[in-house]
Parts: structure tokens; C-alpha cells; sequence
């Protein structure tokens, strides 16, 4: 018998890829979406992209007995159903903490009732906050997030507090978490809460923290859009890019089939 896999979130950018990818390796896929207007638009219909193979259930992620039907029968989950984006988190707070922190808690205690054999859930690079600099010395250092008055003056790189300049370097998982907004601070529960129960109730349990992701299907209209997307849009409508600072700030971005 085939493998039953969940997608919370699966009629979206990474889920649709996602599901096109368990679906070529044999697993039975089932989508539970909300359709959001902000990505999917005023028609919330399925995306033509989607598989047509997928079992579709629209519904919300925060209703019990939505998440129970979409649980049955079901042999792993992805949990990627969340709201997005930095920003728009600072003042759509209620939004945002209800569809990530309750939605999670909805989920978890569904599966408290019915264990699957696998939980993977969505995380984001945003709970590091800044990552990781060295000094000249080698020596690494945690720094918090530049001041509006250091922003100001135009002086964008960051320094020791006795004026050393520092360099990026890669950040691992290890790095405590310096959450800066409710975005980031409702992936950090997620991910916690998943990992925590998954323990409990002996469910193999992993969270990715995904950075930046792009790729084909990715809405515009997504505050998670980024930059590539934006600056790809601005090319075709014949529009220069906008860059702040001074352009030699760093990203680091991830193909959304690197993901999958």
C-alpha cells in the first residue's frame, strides 16, 4: 500500500513543489490549504499548477475537525500551512499568531490522538536574527541588530563596541535564536512545539529552516516573495531594481527544487 502524506499548506509555492516530488517517487499526497486571498487571490480556487493527482481539502489549519479529516488515514505530515513574511507580522500580529502558534497547537494535539510516522515542519532562517561575524583575529562574535541611528548615518556594517569592523560568515544551527520580529518568533514556537511533542509522543520530528527560497509558482503578491522575484518583476515590466545601502549587502538564497 502506498505511503499517505499531508501537506498543511500544500497548495502553495514550496508545498505544490513538494507534492509534485512524493508523487514521483510513489506516496499518495493530500493538500490541506486555506487558499488565501494574498496568495492565491479573490478567486481562491485550487492553482492550476497543482498536481492534479493530489487529493485536495480546502480548509483552515486552526479548525480541529478540519485537521482531523485531513488526518485520516495519513502515514506523515509536512507542516508548512503558516502566514509569511517579516513585515506584515509587526502589524497583522493577531493574524499572524493565530494561523502559526495556534494552527501548530491545533495540529499537535490532533496528532496526540493520531501519531503519524513522521512530522516535518516548516522553520525559517528568521530566528537567528543577525548571524554570525568574525573579527580580524578569527574570533567570532553574536551581534544584535543595528540601530536606527547607526542606519542614519548611513554606516551599514557592523562593528565591535571598540569600532572593529566584522565579516559575515556562514551561521550554523547551533546559534542562539535573536528573534526580531512576531514572524520569527512564531516559527521559533512552531518549531519548538513540533519538536517538543514530537518527543512525547515518539514522533521523529524535524524542522527546516528554510533561507530565502525561490523558484517558479512564487506569488508576487506573497509577503515572503523575495528579492530574485521582485527584481525579475521589475526587469519585465522595464524597471531598474531598487537597492538599498550600498549594495554589498548579503543573502543567501535556496532553490525551492534544492529544498524539496
Amino acid at each position: 500500500m502506498r505511503k499517505r502524506i499531508l501537506i498543511t499548506g500544500g497548495g502553495g509555492f514550496i508545498g505544490s513543489h513538494l507534492a509534485d516530488e512524493l508523487l514521483s517517487r510513489g506516496y499518495h499526497v493530500r493538500a490541506l490549504d486555506n487558499l488565501s486571498d494574498q496568495v492565491h487571490g479573490p478567486d481562491a480556487k485550487w492553482p492550476s499548477y497543482l498536481n492534479e493527482e493530489v487529493e485536495l481539502i480546502r480548509g483552515d489549519v486552526q479548525a480541529p475537525d478540519v485537521v482531523a479529516a485531513a488526518l485520516k488515514n495519513i502515514d506523515a505530515v509536512f507542516h508548512f500551512a503558516a502566514m509569511v513574511g517579516v513585515g506584515q507580522s509587526m502589524y497583522e500580529i493577531r493574524k499572524y499568531t493565530a494561523s502559526n502558534n495556534l494552527g501548530t497547537a491545533v495540529l499537535l494535539e490532533a496528532l496526540t490522538q493520531r501519531p503519524v510516522e513522521r512530522l516535518i515542519v516548516a522553520s525559517s532562517m528568521s530566528i537567528y536574527g543577525e548571524g554570525l561575524y568574525r573579527d580580524a583575529c578569527g574570533r567570532t562574535h553574536i551581534v544584535s541588530e543595528r540601530g536606527l541611528d547607526q542606519l542614519r548615518r548611513g554606516d551599514w556594517e557592523l562593528s565591535t563596541v571598540d569600532g572593529q569592523k566584522l565579516s559575515p560568515v556562514p551561521t550554523p544551527e547551533t546559534k542562539q535564536p535573536s528573534l526580531a520580529s512576531i514572524y520569527a518568533l512564531s516559527k521559533w514556537d512552531q518549531e519548538v512545539m513540533c519538536m517538543m511533542l514530537g518527543k512525547v509522543y515518539a514522533i521523529p520530528t524535524v524542522a527546516l529552516r528554510f533561507f530565502n527560497v525561490f523558484g517558479p509558482r512564487q506569488a508576487l503578491s506573497n509577503p515572503y516573495t523575495g528579492v530574485l522575484a521582485i527584481f525579475a518583476s521589475r526587469l519585465l515590466n522595464d524597471k531598474p531594481p531598487l537597492i538599498y545601502e550600498d549594495g554589498y549587502q548579503q543573502r543567501d538564497f535556496v532553490s525551492v527544487y534544492d529544498v524539496v
